[in-house]
């Protein structure tokens, strides 16, 4: 087994200070939900309380978590209470919406209270233009230039840009003034209207125009716009993806069944993340995934998702608020797989597979977060060392020589060498493929063998080899082939052996692994510390 660091991706997930100022990852796709660093705040943890309604960031970095019992801002560590009374008979109205324009103001639709904004950090009411506004807003969101949309039952559906406001459509457009309760424009400016009861509307020249194919819900919870055809709708009866012309359903978990969607949100990274009341999904070219939420659900659902300045995501439940974030480590553990337990060597291949051997026998392979056994080797055999280049992988084995492994068509087709094919013995400790396609098997105190073009030639202590156990193997830039034993180093190189022990300056002759730094330094871990 060698010791080079460009094979093993060691996965560690630690919980961090929160920090709304650092720079941040964004989430990775290839990654099963699990793996994301979590924190989580509730009522008792420094979190007010209160179902979580609506999230928002403001160009100073402030958080703001709307909630049943009022506005709260959080700058990282606390959770403060804002009070907007200047424009709100009380501050402890339920939130339902938080949103920030262009000019960095931050808009707020209280419970049966005006909208307010936040300007130069003051609260004031919103009007249209001269007109005040009423407490009869169903439904507010950003349009595509940084705007906002604002539905109100009474009045219509007006856009605010800056201090600007135009009317978009009166109340009659709609069939029934049906309330509007989602909204969302597409790049090129196509405004979607979805309403508590009549069903999906889209707005052009001052005309609603009705698009209810393939959606039997008519109360349409949340919209996301994906450039200017796509379109994503959340209903009471599950989510739809559509061209906006006609949507079909979307498959969830079987156990789903027919699910309430309350939030959606696309992050930097192409992750499309749906709150429903049975938890929170996440949806991208690796398929669905599912993370139930129960502690932050409680009985309600995913009612709030927003994606911060750093790529964090932000979750809103019935009991509180939620973190999700990359790390720069992952870690598989035996708490969530038996075979993460008592780990031996790991190999990395080219195509980005990682190959581990539990100490306690078998070969596994992990790709996109799925663990797959490779069923030519038994479970209970140990396998001492991984090696490859290219499409083929080696494993050295306790009791069944050397294996070679290579991916076909989905499949891993298998072949073993033992002492029958001319291997010096069938316990290989160390295998490493050197640049020329030859494979040097190191046995347990049979020597190292050499596999090149079918066959197979064994070197021992009487070719010049320091020790007939060997427990690493490296080839460095020059081409020479160095050999870890427990009586000293041995180098081979163009046909001459070589050895060096404690009188070259090794501190120990015991060597146990190698590796050659971007400069060329050879390294030597012994037993008595490391010698370059």
């Amino acid at each position: 087994m060698n010791c080079s660091l460009k094979q093993i991706r060691w996965i560690l997930i630690g919980i961090a200070p929160v920090c709304l100022f650092s720079d941040a990852r964004a989430l990775d796709p290839n990654r099963p939900p699990s793996q994301y660093v979590r924190e989580q705040w509730s009522a008792g943890s420094n979190f007010p309380g209160g179902a979580v309604n609506a999230i928002g960031q403001t160009a100073d970095g402030y958080l703001w978590i709307g909630t049943d019992k009022g506005l709260l801002r959080f700058d990282g560590f606390t959770f403060t209470p804002v009070s907007f009374t200047s424009v709100a008979s009380d501050s402890n109205v339920p939130i339902l919406e938080l949103l920030t324009d262009a000019g960095g103001g931050l808009w707020i639709r209280p419970q049966g209270a005006d909208v307010a904004r936040q300007k130069d950090g003051k609260f004031e009411s919103v009007r249209y233009g001269a007109e005040a506004m009423t407490s009869q807003i169903t439904a507010v969101s950003k349009d595509s230039k940084g705007g906002v949309l604002v539905s109100d039952i009474a009045k219509g559906t007006f856009d605010f840009r800056g201090d600007e406001v135009q009317k978009l459509t009166a109340p009659a457009v709609l069939p029934g003034s049906s309330p509007v309760i989602s909204m969302a424009e597409t790049t090129e400016g196509k405004i979607w209207l979805g309403t508590l009861g009549a069903g999906l509307f889209f707005l052009a020249g001052g005309r609603a125009t009705n698009v209810n194919a393939g959606l039997p819900d008519r109360k349409i919870n949340c919209l996301l716009p994906i450039g200017n055809q796509e379109l994503w709708v959340g209903s009471d009866t599950g989510l739809y993806h559509g061209n906006g012309k006609d949507f079909r359903r979307v498959g969830f978990p079987s156990s789903f069944g027919a699910v309430q969607v309350l939030s959606m949100l696309r992050d930097r990274d192409a992750n499309a993340w749906v709150g429903t009341a049975r938890g929170l999904l996440r949806i991208n070219a690796k398929g669905v995934s599912l993370s139930e939420e129960k502690e932050l659900r409680g009985n309600g659902g995913i009612n709030a998702l927003f994606e911060d300045r750093e790529g964090n995501l932000w979750i809103g439940g019935a009991r509180g608020l939620d973190r999700i974030r990359d790390s720069a480590f992952v870690t598989y553990s035996s708490v969530s797989d038996r075979r993460f337990e008592h780990n031996g060597p790991v190999y990395v291949d080219p195509e980005g597979r990682t190959w581990f051997a539990p100490a306690q026998g078998g070969l596994y392979v992990l790709q996109n977060g799925r663990v797959q056994p490779v069923t030519s080797i038994p479970p209970n055999e140990v396998v001492y060392s991984i090696s490859g280049r290219a499409d083929v992988v080696w494993a050295g084995r306790q009791r069944g020589g050397l294996t070679r492994l290579r991916f076909r068509n989905g499949a891993i087709a298998s072949q073993s060498y033992t002492q029958a094919n001319g291997l010096a013995q069938n316990s290989a400790y160390a295998v490493y493929e050197s640049r020329d396609g030859s494979v040097w098997a190191g046995t347990l105190n049979g020597g190292v063998s050499k596999f090149k073009d079918g066959h197979f030639t064994t070197y021992t202590t009487t070719n010049g080899l320091a020790s007939n156990t060997v427990s690493s193997i490296l080839e460095t830039r020059d081409g020479a082939m160095w050999f870890a034993t427990p009586t000293g180093l041995s180098s081979f190189s163009n046909g001459q052996w070589r050895t060096y022990t404690t009188v070259e300056g090794l501190p120990s002759p015991e060597v146990n692994c190698l590796f050659e730094d971007s400069s060329g330094t050879l390294w030597s871990g012994t037993s008595a510390g490391l010698a370059s």
